[in-house]
């Protein structure tokens, strides 16, 4: 099976003291199987803060 997280940065492991609280479904590291989700998901991050996607 195929994950896609929607982020700008190289995941190389998960950290989940390092993922947000207080989300959807609590404190987590969220992935999908559709593609495009996640790369909405990632430009979506780069807007809201102002990152680079380099």
């Amino acid at each position: 099976m195929i994950l896609y997280h929607g982020s700008n940065l190289k995941i190389e492991e998960i950290n989940l003291s390092k993922c947000k609280p207080y989300k959807d479904f609590e404190q987590g590291f969220y992935c999908t199987t559709i593609e495009k989700q996640a790369e909405f998901m990632a430009e979506r991050v780069v807007k809201r803060q102002g990152w680079n996607k380099n």
